[in-house]
């Protein structure tokens, strides 16, 4: 299922608008982080109200995805330090290949997009191509071009092939498996310039792993573990310890 998650919307308009093309196009699910905007009316909504009535509103983005199993942003912003995985098209397909999982699609502030710490939050971008010298698209229709993708894809005939992809949950404990192994085995280094646990994140959501390949992982990881340190790493119990957080605490130059 895919959910629209706004992050502080401003303007009303916007959010009914946005409600109106998820009508349209046969989306129900839609998230607010902070509260519904108070600053002019519905009226694009026409005949969606029930959207905006039964829109969900989080405190924070965190708990807004913290139920989901594929985090997408959707940013204008772009570079070396912003990688980008996703056209718009590129989405599509991805989200396609995962229909029985909960992907949430992020859009940030009319005004400044999301924060530096909201971005991390979403392991995967996505960027709408534009005028170089007007790249910002407002928000109402940066979510209509989105969903339209999604949309139209079966529309092509395009036979995409389905994954039997692992839960967002059993993303995050195979990372987490994967991370105590590697301070386990003295990977990290004094000052780490490199936040691994976003980078672990992002290559298990673009990878789309199987319950087969997550327990070939795990198989790997602890081979690696018995050979540096001689004994095997259970995965049951699988929580961070504080060393390991403490090495986590470098950000990834590319953020």
């Amino acid at each position: 299922m895919i959910h629209i998650i706004l992050v502080e919307p401003i303007y009303e308009g916007n959010v009914g608008a946005i409600a109106r093309i998820m009508h349209n196009l046969g989306f129900s699910s839609l998230r607010l982080v902070g509260a519904m905007p108070k600053k002019n009316d519905f009226y694009l909504a026409m005949h969606s109200e029930n959207l905006l009535q039964q829109a969900q509103i989080y405190p924070t983005l965190k708990d807004a995805i913290s139920d989901l199993d594929r985090v997408i942003a959707y940013s204008r912003r772009m570079g070396k330090l912003k990688p980008v995985d996703f056209t718009p098209i590129n989405a599509a397909q991805y989200c396609a290949k995962i229909p029985q999982l909960e992907i949430g699609l992020v859009f940030g502030r009319e005004t400044f997009g999301l924060t530096d710490e909201e971005a991390e939050l979403c392991p995967l971008r996505c960027h709408i191509p534009a005028n170089p010298e007007f790249p910002s698209i407002n928000l109402a229709q940066a979510v209509t071009i989105a969903l339209w993708e999604i949309y139209r894809l079966p529309l092509t005939k395009e036979q995409t092939q389905k994954i039997n992809a692992v839960s967002g949950n059993d993303l995050d404990k195979i990372k987490t498996y994967m991370l105590r192994v590697m301070h386990n085995t003295g990977f990290f280094q004094r000052k780490e310039t490199i936040n691994w646990d976003n980078f672990l994140s992002k290559m298990l959501a673009q990878l789309n792993p199987t319950k087969v390949m997550v327990y070939r992982l795990r198989q790997m990881f602890n081979r690696w573990n018995v050979l540096i340190t001689g004994k095997g790493l259970g995965y049951e119990k699988n929580e961070l310890n504080p060393a390991h957080k403490e090495s986590n605490k470098y950000k990834e130059i590319q953020n």
